[in-house]
């Protein structure tokens, strides 16, 4: 008898079983094949996106009521067939199915065909290869904390491979199905080292609309002309031919060659469309260099109510700063700026800014109020990929002035018009600290030197006397620097073998030391040999070790598996780092914290321009739970920084005229204000929700951070040891409609913060299905 004969004869048994013990189990078996009458692909079944569809076909079964799927390939490749499947946490399960495979053969002896369950393993599992018959393959699995998983048929596991292989009447079945009852046992005199005020750190970085677009109050498009206007990349339209534009070279002015235009009959016209105003007053400045015959300037902001216009007589043949404001006589998101000289001759000009009069120091207003309300205690600027071809000096002097350049890293445009200055600027503005990252790809230890003296230097240093002609004597007297960033990847401008790497880091922090022997060290660290390098050739040269993770929606797509990325990669870091303390002797007498100067999802729709990754509720429960995680591994985490801030997978989106808080933004919001300092412990099996507890910085209140990522409310019984502790309190959610709600410029709270009382019950408290939640309870004298 055939196991696939076998097989039927065992499904006839366990029925008749079934039939006389009673059907309390047949709904625990579902069919995970298409079934016959599915004449398409999907049945939810999805193919490989980037692979050759042409590989993926199906046909009717020869033995059950079922679609067989198949992939065919003459070439070595990786495709499969997945499925998403969702399962209960924690529970127990058997998946089914059949393999046959033609002439598979893998690009080694561990490659072929077979089946795969995502991230869970399979014990005794098999590769196909060669000719097989039909093959009947069982696996078992526990759920653990996951609520979905993804059933992968595949021709290339384990590696590429070749051939045609089949795959039938697949099922899964559930075994059992634990009762869940959440309990914590919190006892508040056992404390743990407190959370660092560093966790709720932000990033920003020049890319994207993260600040030109986003943060800086700038409406116009490459304001100091680095494209021909009229040309096909350039923002701004003219009256000439593109080809009488000349640029001037002489870098008499700015440090970039700027256009000289000849006027056209007496007029050089010069307009800018798709700006975005409102009924507000704007201001503005117009830098140029006219020849004698030209005698006028009209600038107007045009909308669909008319024009507002002011003119200027021009006055000398020198470089001049023409201030003005205007009034827009309506909201438009398609007003225009049009500039006009009138006259004979040429015109050469260096720059144009507009801006909302009610901006901060460039800054725009809105966006300010809600960065001061995530209240971050520092900022990491100025990347991220882009510092690896950044040269600060730059970003220093009149804004006017500098140069606009081709950025490698994101492929845009870089202003210039925020740089150090302007940065710390914004830390003072929000009363932040700054952790500036220092160019370790494309740049050198002079020059990341000279960046320390330029900012923390004294008056009487060559940097110190620079940054005194540039408007600030006092020195900035910055404490945190990133020594590079990702310089493990081979993305990176600049990249280079870790045996080489370690070299440069020393360089660069030896010289960086050598300025500032005070400053504290940021190194470039990434799981694997590149940590371990790191830890045993520079650890005289760092202060802290760094760490980015970002998570996507590769996975099964259930809601708690999707939270639980965020607390996983935590404490999977940290036990990267525990592993080498304990195995590095160099690093047994040192306390290198870890700073996660990088860390989010990042998978969403890209709605706000270049990685303007919209958030969903389930991602505000990830970051909610990811901060459970920072209190249960405040030993080892100094500093994590939120990536990023604005726009760029940033908690706060913008359009041109309006901003608001994402959900993410929300959770980390209140998480600074209101979750403890204090871990405590707390024990019991909290499953299937995520629960931290901690105290505030006075020991007044205990604070209960409980996410709940499942469908359902669940009852939580809360134990209290060694301490009075009232039964009252004051309850702050974050939910909304579904876990894929989304805030947006016409819905600002769809994911929304309520605050309530409650009281705990019976030794319960009633966790809302999809949520974020923190309790705060007084502690009694």
């Amino acid at each position: 008898m055939t196991l696939r004969l076998k097989y039927i004869a065992s499904t006839i048994l366990f029925c008749i079983s079934l039939i006389i013990g009673g059907c309390k189990q047949a709904n625990d078996m579902k069919l995970l094949s298409a079934s016959k009458d599915n004449t398409s692909f999907e049945d939810n079944w999805e193919t490989e996106y980037w692979s050759d569809q042409e590989n993926y076909s199906d046909t009717l079964s020869a033995s059950y009521d079922t679609r067989v799927l198949m992939i065919t390939s003459d070439s070595l490749t990786v495709n499969r067939w997945y499925k998403k499947i969702d399962i209960k946490p924690y529970a127990e399960y058997k998946i089914y199915g059949f393999i046959k495979t033609e002439r598979v053969k893998g690009e080694h002896d561990k490659s072929g065909a077979g089946f795969r369950i995502g991230k869970f393993p399979i014990e005794n599992d098999t590769i196909f290869t060669g000719d097989n018959d039909w093959t009947y393959v069982e696996i078992q699995f526990n759920a653990e904390g996951d609520d979905s998983v993804m059933l992968e048929c595949l021709l290339g596991k384990g590696g590429s491979a070749k051939g045609k292989v089949y795959f039938d009447n697949m099922k899964i079945e559930e075994i059992s199905v634990p009762e869940l009852n959440p309990k914590a046992v919190i006892d508040v005199t056992v404390k743990k080292e407190p959370i660092s005020p560093y966790m709720y750190g932000q990033f920003i970085e020049h890319m994207g609309k993260s600040i030109y677009g986003g943060l800086w109050a700038e409406l116009l498009e490459d304001r100091k002309f680095y494209y021909t206007p009229g040309s096909k990349k350039s923002a701004w339209k003219t009256n000439l031919d593109t080809l009488k534009v000349k640029k001037d070279s002489t870098m008499e002015y700015a440090r970039a060659p700027i256009p000289v235009f000849p006027l056209h009959k007496n007029v050089l016209e010069l307009t800018q469309d798709s700006i975005s105003v409102v009924d507000k007053q704007y201001e503005g400045r117009l830098v140029f260099k006219a020849d004698p015959g030209v005698k006028q300037i009209n600038i107007a902001l045009i909308t669909k109510e008319g024009l507002n216009e002011k003119s200027f007589k021009v006055e000398g043949n020198r470089y001049i700063k023409q201030a003005f404001s205007l009034t827009p006589l309506g909201a438009d998101k398609d007003a225009k700026l049009r500039i006009t000289f009138q006259g004979k001759g040429t015109v050469t000009v260096a720059a144009v800014s507009l801006m909302p009069s009610d901006h901060i120091k460039g800054f725009r207003k809105d966006v300010i109020a809600l960065m001061k309300s995530l209240n971050a205690p520092v900022y990491r600027w100025p990347g991220g990929n882009f510092v690896s071809g950044y040269n600060w000096k730059d970003g220093i002097g009149d804004p006017d002035t500098r140069p606009t350049q081709y950025e490698r890293a994101w492929k845009g445009l870089e202003y210039n018009d925020v740089g150090i200055h302007e940065f710390m600027e914004l830390c003072e503005l929000l009363d932040a600290e700054a952790n500036i990252a220092v160019n370790t790809g494309l740049g050198t230890a002079k020059l990341a030197a000279e960046e320390v003296e330029y900012v923390n230097g004294g008056v009487k240093t060559k940097m110190g006397k620079w940054r005194v002609e540039n408007g600030h004597p006092a020195p900035y007297n910055v404490k945190l620097w990133a020594v590079g960033n990702e310089m493990f990847g081979d993305w990176q401008l600049g990249h280079m073998p870790i045996k080489e790497y370690v070299k440069k880091h020393n360089r660069v922090s030896e010289a960086m030391r050598e300025v500032d022997q005070d400053i504290s060290l940021i190194a470039v660290g990434f799981p694997g040999e590149w940590n371990q390098m790191m830890y045993e050739h520079c650890s005289n040269q760092m202060t802290y070790i760094s760490e980015h993770f970002y998570r996507q929606d590769w996975h099964a797509g259930g809601l708690l598996t999707h939270v639980r990325q965020i607390p996983d990669a935590i404490r999977e870091i940290a036990n990267e780092h525990r592993k080498w303390r304990d195995s590095i002797p160099e690093l047994k007498q040192k306390d290198i914290k870890i700073a996660l100067d990088e860390w989010n999802y990042w998978y969403g729709p890209h709605e706000y321009g270049l990685l303007g990754t919209r958030y969903f509720l389930r991602d505000a429960l990830g970051i909610a739970a990811g901060i459970n995680e920072f209190s249960r591994q405040s030993d080892i985490y100094y500093m994590a920084n939120y990536a990023q801030t604005v726009n760029v997978i940033g908690a706060i989106k913008t359009t041109p005229t309006a901003s608001w808080l994402e959900g993410t933004g929300l959770v980390l919001e209140l998480y600074n204000q209101e979750f403890g300092e204090i871990p405590v412990s707390i024990t019991g099996s909290f499953e299937p929700l995520d629960v931290a507890a901690t105290l505030s910085d006075d020991g007044k209140y205990l604070t209960l951070s409980v996410v709940n990522a499942t469908h359902r409310d669940y009852p939580l019984k809360i134990e209290f040891k060694n301490k009075l502790v009232n039964e009252e309190g004051v309850r702050y959610t974050i939910t909304g409609e579904h876990d894929m709600v989304f805030n947006d410029e016409e819905n600002l709270k769809r994911i929304a913060l309520t605050q309530t009382e409650f009281s705990i019950k019976n030794g319960h408290i009633t966790i809302p299905w999809e949520s974020a939640n923190i309790y705060k309870i007084r502690i009694e004298e």
